[in-house]
């Protein structure tokens, strides 16, 4: 300001340098009158912009004041995108007091699903300069609050956002009506029916025929002539939506309407009805004239909608309160429904995923289940088959079915539903610890106690039951004859404890190398036998000479002698024998060549096989 007043001072005393002269007094008298007056003027505009101070304050407080009776919320956000400043309806609509929110980063109150786009719509702001909208879900807020319209404008790089959040809740709901309804709005309508109404849709005249009045409980000519007559008697719960679906009509958004709605009638009870109408005339600009609907009393067929609603509940979860693994089938074989076990079992053990399971058919879903065991699934198909011919009453699998993906037991049932679609309810029910009990029973009783094979007169006896099988079914099996090389030698040189570690070791050597549907049994001393179901030639030759391979390559340490061991096979490959012991001599001649040809070799009988 001094320098300012300095510069002036230096202007003025330039300017009276080069115009000085002498005034009058007249002279002197008008240029104070002119410096007074300019005087006041500077004091006139002081006050003027005082005024106007204090207009723009007063504006600025009934901003914020309009701000907080907004319907919308309304808040600035600083570049951190925390909250500087909210109104009262945007405290609402995030369902927390003003104050505890200020501070606090919008974000956070948005859906996890639709944060991405909530960051991305504050940067785009920013970016762009322009107002940015979109539609976002809000997880943190008051109970009635879901979805909101989102408008969102930039203050500058680095200074914020400011955003206006609109409840579009309603709208939303409202919408999902509107799309759950779709399929009914495809139908072709004619405006016929039992109770007539004819609408003039200029005048609001509405005439009602005289079976739509008794539908009601009205005399002819009571039920009245207006639309107020008929809009006061629909259901409040459902006048909203059927006000909105006939705007739609009139507008030509839709051909026709189709509602379900309540209406009530003259002793003040309520009907469920369905509503037609279209509209039958338009004028020369195509705004509505007239529209003609009828009205149908279903309220029997609502009744018997809502109970069978509720038997359809019931039943359900009386499926779903069952352990077993429930489904039902149609005539065809297809999965029609299944209950809560036995869906969370195919998501648990990954069947779920499969191609086969989400074909529906129960047979592949056996056969998957199963990994193609074709024992269990034809025996499975001609017991479904028999109980849709009314030969058997009901068909219940003879033996558990195994699951190789989770090592489960499962027992099968097939009950036929007594109706005239010809369905059958199939159970699987799991039988694991059962299974495992027997089977460990049946282990204890049946193995040998030094090296855990399968005893002979056990291994003898299933494999009978296995070629009975094969030979039905048509599938391959092969037999191989192991007999440990110079084993006298062994016992000999090391003692018959090393020995008995031999055997142990050689046994674990060939599970390990086996299948699970393999089965090994110790015949005699250090002879034993292999049984490989559905297995043909080539590949039991080559799991055969892996065994050869294995047992060579893994010497025995005993007493801190590393002993050195080998084994010789013969193998045996179903063709036209019709008993175990058949077979088994066929690679027993193998094994007797083996022994010949060196040792610590396989061979596969009979002697010209290929």
């Amino acid at each position: 300001m001094d320098e300012l007043r300095e510069l002036a001072r230096k202007r003025f005393l330039g300017r009276t340098a080069s115009s000085a002269k002498t005034l009058s007094v007249a002279e002197a008298q008008r240029l104070f009158e002119e410096l007074e007056i300019h005087q006041i003027e500077l004091e006139l505009q002081n006050e003027h912009l005082n005024t106007t101070r204090m207009q723009l304050e007063s504006a600025l407080t009934q901003s914020n004041e309009f701000n907080d009776f907004a319907p919308v919320g309304i808040f600035s956000l600083d570049a951190a995108g925390a909250i500087t400043k909210l109104n009262l309806a945007g405290a609402s609509l995030l369902g927390r007091e003003r104050a505890r929110l200020l501070g606090s980063r919008l974000g956070l109150f948005v859906a996890d699903a639709d944060r991405p786009q909530f960051n991305a719509l504050l940067a785009q702001a920013t970016n762009s300069g322009d107002v940015q909208s979109s539609e976002l879900t809000f997880s943190n807020k008051g109970p009635l609050v879901s979805h909101v319209q989102i408008k969102v404008a930039g203050l500058g790089p680095a200074q914020g956002w400011q955003i206006i959040l609109v409840d579009i809740t309603e709208r939303r709901m409202a919408e999902e009506q509107l799309r759950a309804s779709e399929e009914r709005w495809k139908l072709a309508l004619e405006a016929a029916g039992d109770g007539v109404w004819d609408w003039n849709v200029v005048t609001g005249e509405q005439v009602f025929s005289r079976r739509f009045e008794q539908l009601y409980g009205f005399a002819e000519k009571e039920y009245g002539h207006h639309l107020d007559d008929w809009v006061a008697r629909i259901h409040p719960d459902d006048k909203d939506r059927v006000i909105s679906e006939h705007q739609a009509c009139l507008c030509g958004k839709t051909a026709s309407t189709f509602i379900e709605f309540r209406g009530q009638c003259k002793d003040g009870s309520w009907k469920w009805v369905l509503s037609r109408g279209a509209v039958v005339s338009r004028n020369a600009h195509g705004q509505p004239q007239r529209m003609i609907g009828t009205h149908v009393d279903i309220s029997k067929q609502k009744m018997t909608e809502e109970a069978l609603r509720v038997a359809s509940h019931f039943q359900q979860a009386v499926f779903d309160s069952l352990a077993a693994h429930i489904a039902v089938l149609d005539q065809a074989g297809t999965v029609m429904q299944t209950n809560a076990a036995w869906r969370q079992y195919t998501v648990d053990s990954g069947f779920a995923a499969r191609p086969c399971c989400q074909e529906g058919s129960y047979l592949k879903i056996l056969a998957c289940l199963t990994e193609q065991d074709p024992q269990t699934v034809q025996v499975a198909q001609a017991g479904i088959s028999a109980v849709l011919a009314g030969e058997l009453p009901y068909f219940q699998l003879a033996q558990p079915f195994f699951t190789p993906l989770d090592k489960r037991w499962f027992s099968l049932k097939v009950t036929p539903v007594h109706d005239g679609e010809q369905r059958l309810v199939v159970s699987h029910e799991d039988v694991t610890q059962i299974k495992t009990a027997e089977l460990n029973s049946l282990t204890l009783a049946n193995r040998d106690t030094l090296t855990g094979a399968l005893s002979r007169r056990n291994f003898f006896n299933l494999a009978e039951q296995e070629v009975v099988r094969s030979i039905r079914y048509a599938l391959p099996l092969m037999v191989l004859m192991l007999d440990l090389d110079h084993f006298k030698v062994i016992n000999d040189r090391y003692g018959h404890a090393a020995g008995d570690v031999i055997l142990q070791k050689f046994v674990q050597t060939v599970t390990g190398v086996l299948r699970e549907s393999d089965l090994i049994g110790r015949i005699g001393g250090e002879e034993f036998a292999v049984l490989l179901p559905n297995t043909p030639l080539e590949g039991g030759r080559a799991l055969a000479q892996r065994i050869v391979d294995r047992v060579r390559a893994d010497p025995v340490q005993v007493n801190g002698h590393l002993i050195a061991y080998t084994v010789s096979i013969g193998a045996g490959c179903l063709s036209g024998e019709t008993s175990f012991a058949a077979l088994l001599s066929l690679a027993d001649a193998a094994l007797y060549r083996a022994k010949n040809g060196g040792r610590d070799r396989l061979e596969v009988g009979p002697a010209d096989a290929p």
